[in-house]
């Protein structure tokens, strides 16, 4: 199992509130509220999982700084995306042997 019952419940509180705070906040804090729940999600799963995908949430994922907004840097804000994007496909290639062509 990768989340408790109550980790469970906790994300689950944390994105439906952040969906109707969004309503009323400026569309920039959309991407921050889900890297918040991705960092959430990956230190509750890290105690449970294996070697190399501990490896992955220890990285680029926890590497972006909490109040990190496009604002501040646009560039160097789409790049951290990319990078946290690159490593998660890389990891689940190498896990589930995707080749690309066959799924």
């Amino acid at each position: 199992m990768v989340l408790t019952e109550d980790e469970a419940l906790e994300l689950l509180a944390y994105l439906v509130t952040a969906a109707r705070t969004q309503v009323d906040e400026a569309a920039e804090y959309g991407p921050l509220r889900l890297l918040t729940a991705a960092q959430r999600l990956a230190g509750s799963m890290a105690p449970r999982v294996s070697p190399e995908t501990r490896a992955l949430l220890d990285g680029p994922i926890q590497r972006v700084p909490p109040t990190a907004t496009r604002s501040a840097d646009p560039d160097g804000y789409a790049a951290a995306l990319d990078g946290m994007c690159r490593a998660l496909a890389e990891h689940l290639v190498t896990r589930y042997g995707v080749d690309g062509g066959t799924r």
